[in-house]
């Protein structure tokens, strides 16, 4: 009977995000307290927690989130499981060790920093992708990569001056959306239908996803 396995991280205060965007805040407008009632007000970065890297996240005029097709959210995914301890690239080779994928399909990615989420370390010293996994990717015709790690591209800690982010513009030039952040252990070695419950922010480059696999078994 299928099963539904979340994929996503929650949006908290606290939570691990890039250097460069802002903490998220939550901030209770209403309470039950004094209202009778909860709401709360969100303020929060595009690119934090599970979300999705839209085209415009990259490339001048590539295609935001409400452009987006709702085919490129759901449908057939596989999970490879190429497991690293340190920040070393994962490259085309590891790639086409996968199952045969097809056009269309979506690829995630277990390096195994799932489990480090909330170290140090998991901003700074992650696997990435090489670029010539990211051709890989697009040369596949591949819909989506999503991984369990805060960017495909080279940790923060690692990057020079002028970064180029050759990684993203590969993918996200060739319209293949990225999902980063993934919570991926229960997925590993496994094929899925995935859902991608990204917010429909107009205009935006990016936004907080749900991310949910429904698996046979």
């Amino acid at each position: 009977m299928p099963h539904t396995v979340d994929l996503s991280r929650p949006l908290e205060t606290g939570m691990p995000h890039a250097r460069t965007i802002p903490a998220p805040e939550f901030t209770p407008t209403s309470t039950w307290a004094k209202d009778r009632m909860r709401v709360m007000r969100l303020n929060i970065p595009t690119h934090i927690g599970t979300h999705v890297d839209a085209p415009s996240h990259f490339v001048e005029d590539g295609a935001t989130l409400d452009q987006l097709p709702v085919s490129t959210l759901v449908g057939r995914a596989y999970c490879i499981e190429v497991l690293r301890d340190e920040p070393v690239p994962i490259t085309a080779a590891d790639l086409k060790s996968a199952v045969d994928l097809e056009p269309g399909d979506a690829l995630l990615i277990r390096t195994g920093w799932d489990d480090r989420y909330g170290e140090p370390a998991y901003m700074d010293s992650h696997p990435y992708l090489a670029v010539d996994a990211a051709e890989w990717v697009v040369d596949a015709g591949l819909r989506l990569i999503g991984m369990d790690t805060i960017s495909p591209d080279l940790p923060m800690s690692m990057r020079p001056a002028n970064f180029p982010y050759d990684v993203h513009r590969t993918l996200l030039g060739a319209g293949t959306l990225i999902v980063e952040n993934l919570v991926l252990r229960e997925v590993s070695d496994r094929w899925s239908t995935l859902f991608v419950g990204v917010l429909n922010v107009l205009g935006g480059d990016g936004a907080p996803a749900r991310a949910l696999a429904v698996l046979d078994d």
